[in-house]
């Protein structure tokens, strides 16, 4: 297959190696030359542009068989030209493909807002306590909206990701010694690097669209989760301040039920404390 990549930030850059690793012809397309260097002797087209960019994305969208866009913003101020203003010009670009396309997208559960620790599914009536998450909430409905055009549209809301250069004791590492706000009393959803590229994968295999979760089965509380780090890697514990406002986007247990009731299986269903 010919697959685009949109955005080689951590998922994207693994995606890709991935990918061209199981034979497909893969582009892919980043804001950084340091991001697309390590693929240049791996992927078939690597292409600097802003995903943006309405002759690469007219490109892209007429060249391959699927898109998958992983894009990621510097910051929150960048929020809305990342996402929405990319799906934007997605859009666009598909009103003038004449032969249907499959595009993947990876949002985030930050959607869902607060649901005061209730478990939330597909389903479920979103809530955004955020900007950002209503920026992300509306390009959804932008790239949903490409589906009257006979596209597939697949939409992958992604829990707190953690892996290779990502694992919980750096993190964990790095804040100690840090006042944390809060209690630490929200419930904690991640997933693993690679359940997120497994999910992408099957959902390419096996014709799937619609929105799905990806979160793994295990849901402590951050504070827990923090603690039982600290413990296996013999760090100090991390210290919390209830009277410190604290930015958050809301307190949910996400579920990945959907996505398994497919036939799906997590490599990794449960937290790694690595």
């Amino acid at each position: 297959m010919k697959i685009a990549i949109i955005g080689c930030g951590y998922i994207g850059s693994a995606l890709a190696i991935t990918f061209s690793k199981m034979g497909h012809n893969v582009t892919v397309t980043t804001r950084s030359p340091k991001n697309l260097l390590p693929l240049t002797k791996i992927v078939q087209r690597g292409i600097i542009a802003p995903a943006t960019d309405e002759k690469t994305t007219a490109f892209l969208l007429e060249d391959n068989d699927i898109i998958i866009v992983t894009v990621s913003a510097p910051s929150f101020n960048d929020y809305e030209n990342t996402f929405l203003n990319t799906a934007h010009t997605i859009r666009s670009g598909a009103l003038n493909i004449t032969q249907p396309k499959t595009l993947i997208y990876t949002s985030n559960c930050c959607v869902y807002g607060e649901q005061n620790g209730q478990w939330v599914d597909e389903g479920i009536t979103l809530n955004p306590i955020t900007t950002e998450a209503e920026i992300l909430i509306e390009t959804e409905k932008v790239l949903t909206s490409i589906e009257s055009f006979g596209w597939k549209i697949g939409i992958l809301r992604l829990s707190e990701i953690y892996g290779p250069r990502r694992e919980l004791s750096q993190k964990v590492k790095y804040l100690s010694g840090k006042n944390l706000s809060g209690e630490g009393a929200h419930y904690t959803n991640m997933v693993h690097q690679q359940d997120v590229i497994g999910a992408i994968d099957y959902m390419i295999t096996h014709n799937l669209h619609g929105i799905y979760n990806i979160a793994d089965d295990d849901h402590p509380i951050r504070k827990d989760l923090y603690e039982e780090v600290c413990t296996k890697f013999q760090l100090p514990s991390l210290n919390w301040n209830p009277k410190q406002k604290r930015y958050h986007n809301g307190n949910k247990r996400v579920s990945n039920h959907k996505i398994k009731s497919t036939g799906f299986i997590f490599q990794y269903p449960h937290r790694i404390i690595s």
